[in-house]
Formats: structure tokens, C-alpha cells, sequence
């Protein structure tokens, strides 16, 4: 089903990278980890962010290089011997060392994407069981297999990685006047009720209320601009914004599935504001751009 405001995912293609997700210098995680862990990120798919895997290696070893499990996993990742010299078949990287398994622990994650990325539900969060339970089982109960280590290991990697992702800190951009239009169109549907497959059009009721794609389509709508209707459509519209510090009033920030296949669309309001439709039961709110960071996965600038 197409992602008409945060349900289903439809086919976009984006090059962008994932947005957000550095490691907060104020956290627990060794400066060392820090360059590893984001240079790592930088080289991932967009599932794939640098407080993630510092929650990752945090949860498997303690950040302990010379970690070795009572059934044979080794190193910071912890991977199994197997597993490691499937990943490395040439024997040209050290388990014990983290710079050569960061990378591999990276690249690991975003193989399990792959291959549950037709899985329903959160794919970070599939990738996450995969990691854990390994790709079958997730593939099995097409989702987060019924293993309570398995939830709890997912649970825990997600809260970390957001408390430990850097905020996001734009600076003041200037705004187009269109994107003055469609800022102000935005909040005109502040407090409305959300409705999935709703048109948007004014009072915002009943069929009339909005979705996530559908409020973001009015608002620019105002601007001039005519968005398509659906988030994977929305995501190949205008420009990638590829560093926070450029994000500007009236850019769309994408959340959940991926940055090809995004799930869920805010709007930058500018003063650190987001504002979206967010779900069935809730009203389309305004948000602390900060509690967006490690979720953005792509970033675009309409006009």
C-alpha cells in the first residue's frame, strides 16, 4: 500500500543519506568510539546511523575490545568466527581490532536490512531482530520474532541510539516567501485531528482532516507548489538537504522505513519547530526539532 501519511511504503528512490544520529559528546560513549562509529555510519545504508551502532556495541560488549563470550563470540561486536570470516573471506581485518569490525558491523546490519526489508513494520526495528535472532526468524513471524531476548535487545538498541544521538541544531535559514506560505498553511490545521487518507481541506474534519502526506500537500499547496500525494512520492520532490545546519522553514523531514521508502513526513517551521500529522488518535502537533534526530532519514527542500 502506498505511505498516504505514515501507512504502508511505497517505491521512492533517494540517494539521500540519513540524517541525524551522530554520537552526543555528552553521552557515555569513549571519545575513541566517536570517529569510528560515525565514519562507519557515513559508508552504511540509511537504516544505519552512528548512535545506533555505538548502542549496538555498547549492549554486546560494553565497548570492550577484548570481549570474548562463553560461546565464542569475540571482539567489540561480538561476532561469532563464522560469521566474522564469512563477512571478512579474505582474513584481511582483525575481530579484536574495532576498526576493522566497526565497518564490518555496519555492513552487517545493512546486509539483514536487506534482506527483511520486505518485512512488515519498522525496518530498523526488523533489522535490529535480525541482528539479534538472525534474518530467518524475523522473515518466519514477518516481523520481531516472539523472543523475549530478542524484543528486549531491540527495545534497548532503539533508546539508546535516541538518547544518545547528537541534537539537531539548524541555524537560522532564511525562508522563501513561498515556504512563508506554506509554513503559515501548516499551522492554520494546527490541533486538527489526524486522519489517515484524509483530503486536508478546511475545517479539517471528518474525510476533510489531514494525514501526514496530505498536510504537507495543502501546506505547499499555499506555496505554489504541488506536491504529490504520498510519502515516497513527496521524498524524490525539490533538493536533498544533506547537513542539518541548512535545513530551512518549509523543508519536509522523513521518518520510518527508509530514505527510499519513507513512511512518515513532518515540516521544518523554523525556531527548532517540527510540526505533523502524526498517527489515529492523536492531533497534528508541534514538535522540538531535537526529538527528531535520530529518526530523519532524509531531508528536502521543496522552494
Amino acid at each position: 500500500m502506498a505511505a498516504l501519511g505514515g501507512v504502508g511504503a511505497g517505491a521512492a528512490e533517494t540517494d539521500q543519506k540519513g540524517a541525524g544520529g551522530l554520537v552526543d559528546t555528552g553521552t557515555p560513549v569513549p571519545g575513541w568510539i566517536h570517529p569510528l562509529v560515525e565514519k562507519a555510519a557515513e559508508n552504511a545504508c540509511p537504516q544505519v546511523t552512528a548512535s545506533l551502532l555505538a548502542a549496538q556495541l555498547y549492549a554486546e560488549s560494553g565497548f570492550d575490545p577484548k570481549a570474548v563470550s562463553s560461546a565464542g563470540a569475540r571482539g567489540i561486536a561480538q561476532f561469532m568466527p563464522d560469521t566474522w570470516r564469512s563477512l571478512d573471506p579474505k582474513g584481511e581485518r582483525n575481530i579484536m581490532a574495532p576498526r576493522d569490525v566497526i565497518p564490518i558491523q555496519a555492513k552487517y546490519d545493512c546486509q539483514v536490512a536487506r534482506q527483511v526489508k520486505d518485512v512488515p513494520g519498522d525496518l530498523v526495528e526488523n533489522m535490529l531482530a535480525a541482528y539479534n535472532a538472525g534474518p530467518a526468524a524475523v522473515l518466519k513471524y514477518r516481523g520481531i520474532p516472539p523472543y523475549p531476548e530478542t524484543r528486549a535487545y531491540v527495545t534497548k538498541i532503539r533508546r539508546l541510539a535516541e538518547k544518545w544521538a547528537a541534537p539537531l541544531r539548524p541555524t537560522a535559514g532564511s525562508a522563501s516567501p513561498a515556504a512563508q506560505r506554506a509554513v503559515r498553511a501548516a499551522k492554520s490545521a494546527l490541533g486538527s485531528w489526524y486522519r489517515w487518507g484524509g483530503t486536508c481541506v478546511r475545517p479539517f474534519q471528518g474525510n476533510q482532516a489531514c494525514d501526514c502526506s496530505s498536510l504537507m500537500k495543502m501546506a505547499w499547496r499555499a506555496g505554489g507548489v504541488n506536491l504529490p500525494r504520498t510519502t515516497y512520492e513527496q521524498v524524490r520532490v525539490g533538493k536533498p538537504v544533506r547537513e542539518v545546519s541548512r535545513l530551512r522553514p518549509g523543508d519536509l523531514l522523513f521518518t520510518r522505513g527508509s530514505a527510499k521508502r519513507p513512511e512518515h513526513v513532518a515540516m521544518y517551521l523554523g525556531g527548532g519547530q517540527v510540526i505533523d500529522a502524526p498517527r489515529t488518535g492523536l492531533r497534528i502537533r508541534i514538535r522540538p526539532v531535537d526529538e527528531w534526530a535520530p529518526r530523519v532519514l532524509a531531508i528536502r527542500h521543496i522552494a
